[in-house]
């Protein structure tokens, strides 16, 4: 294999990979991407038992290898922890409001409205936060780029090779950066729409199996009346 194909091997993998040894993401990853990306989050969890249990449960149970779009996927995940607190607890908002006007036809006012703009702050958000990522690949290649030209073991055309190679990567995520801008606002509703019918669905899915198990339970109840019934009238007449 020539000298520099090997290079570019090797500048592909050094830049997604921290030691030889460590071939997965996991919980020191997060952890670190916290620190740098959602220091706030930390701060938070230093404060408050529940979010800093809930935010080393996240880091733990993290796991995936260590390539280029996984680390991009932990930096988002990161990024957007509170955005998730923030959608499960819309989801929740919606459950309790909806129960309770079933059960008690209390009027909870403009329920869905209300939680509908909640999950579009968050989905807007998270397009932001999606947006600084693409920017953040774009500082990392900008990064390996500048050490590429510095390096003086590397040959020349190894050098153009790679530097041409990460340019293309930087006009990739400009087109896809672009593409995610054009009619953002649209998309934003959107995808805030679809998250909301979701979260009915799923309500009005809980509320199918509770009433199919609740008409077991009086099926049940009623056979068992109904056995108890013959039951006795069997039983000897005392002479």
């Amino acid at each position: 294999m020539k000298k520099s194909l090997l290079f570019l091997a090797a500048l592909a993998v050094s830049s997604v990979l921290c030691a030889q040894d460590n071939q997965r993401l996991g919980r020191e990853d997060v952890l670190a991407a916290f620190k740098e990306y959602n220091p706030s989050a930390l701060e938070k969890a230093a404060s408050n038992p529940a979010y800093n249990d809930l935010l080393n449960k996240v880091a733990s149970a993290y796991s995936a290898p260590r390539t280029e779009e996984r680390l991009n996927e932990m930096i988002a995940l990161v990024m957007n922890f509170d955005n998730s607190v923030l959608l499960q607890a819309a989801r929740e908002e919606y459950f309790e409001g909806r129960t309770l006007q079933l059960t008690s036809g209390a009027n909870i006012g403009a329920l869905d409205e209300r939680v509908y703009n909640k999950i579009l702050e968050v989905v807007k958000s998270v397009f932001a936060n999606t947006l600084e990522v693409k920017n953040i690949q774009i500082d990392r290649y900008k990064e390996q780029i500048k050490a590429i030209k510095k390096d003086e073991a590397v040959s020349k055309d190894a050098k153009k090779e790679a530097v041409a190679q990460l340019n293309q990567q930087i006009k990739n995520i400009k087109r896809e950066i672009k593409a995610l801008k054009k009619n953002s606002k649209q998309k934003i509703q959107d995808t805030a729409l679809v998250y909301f019918a979701d979260i009915r669905s799923d309500f009005d899915k809980q509320q199918a199996v509770q009433l199919q198990k609740a008409q077991t339970q009086e099926a049940a109840a009623s056979q068992a009346a109904v056995h108890d019934v013959k039951a006795n009238n069997k039983k000897p007449v005392a002479k």
